[in-house]
């Protein structure tokens, strides 16, 4: 746990990196989970003609864990608006494996993202489409915070890219609705469209308890009992189990691979 003065210190240190002259001056913007820290640029010299541009849009910024003391660069934004993303961000710590937060993080995702505009959007386009397919609070969470994200997939070399891409609605592309009704009707279990799967290609959707499937022409897949789970499932490949093979009345359970990277 590191005090105001030994971050101040810190800061000071980092704000003269590559800085020659003087010690710049910082500004420090203090949270319960550390301190915003960015560089203060000096004031221009006034002139007699017309104000001049500024050299950099924005200033560097970083947080300063309070706990740890460790450095972590962060967007030119509002001290208070720096601190939530990254109270955030600590929340998320330990919710997805390295490896497929890794994945995440370049595709666009980051802890509270927030589609909802875009989904909404989305859902009018394609209102005749989705008639007569119940849009739950799972499907509506998944989609706001995971939709317009294209996902690869780890091959055999346990590379990106070497798999099947999914991508989660909305997409640049069209929307089926049809696999959904048909997957409803024989198994008794209302889905929502979810997004899509090179491999086929296929549709996934999502039921009312959060599970994910994959509905390939071969056959109906089981991805994972919830949407972190089934983006582990679809970042890393591996054998999915299907969907006629579950208990229905029991939740589903969680799968093996969650935590064990596939070879």
């Amino acid at each position: 746990m590191i005090s105001r003065d030994e971050a101040l210190v810190r800061a000071r240190e980092w704000a003269a990196v590559g800085h020659p002259g003087p010690p710049p001056e910082v500004d420090m913007y203090e949270f319960d989970l550390g301190f915003v820290v960015s560089r203060r640029e000096p004031r221009p010299e006034p002139t007699n003609g017309p104000p001049r541009p500024p050299s950099a849009t924005g200033q560097p910024t970083i947080v300063i864990d309070r706990e740890t003391g460790e450095l972590s660069e962060c967007p030119s934004l509002a001290g208070a608006s720096i601190a939530k993303r990254y109270a955030q961000r600590r929340a998320a710590e330990g919710r997805f494996p390295p490896d497929v937060r890794e994945v995440l993080d370049k595709a666009g995702w980051f802890p509270g993202r927030d589609m909802t505009a875009a989904v909404d959007l989305w859902l009018t386009h394609f209102a005749d489409d989705l008639a007569g397919l119940e849009f739950f609070p799972a499907a509506r969470a998944a989609l706001v915070e995971f939709g317009g994200l294209r996902l690869p997939q780890f091959g055999g070399f346990g590379e990106p890219e070497e798999g099947y891409w999914s991508y989660i609605h909305p997409t640049g592309g069209g929307m089926l609705a049809e696999d959904a009704l048909v997957f409803t009707e024989e198994f008794d279990n209302p889905v929502f469209p979810l997004g899509n799967n090179a491999d086929g290609p296929s549709e996934l959707v999502i039921d009312a308890q959060g599970r994910v499937f994959k509905l390939h022409w071969a056959d109906d897949f089981f991805v994972g009992p919830d949407i972190d789970s089934a983006i582990v499932k679809l970042v890393r490949g591996g054998q999915m189990p299907e969907a006629s093979d579950l208990t229905w009345d029991e939740p589903a359970p969680m799968p093996e691979w969650y935590s064990e990277r596939q070879p």
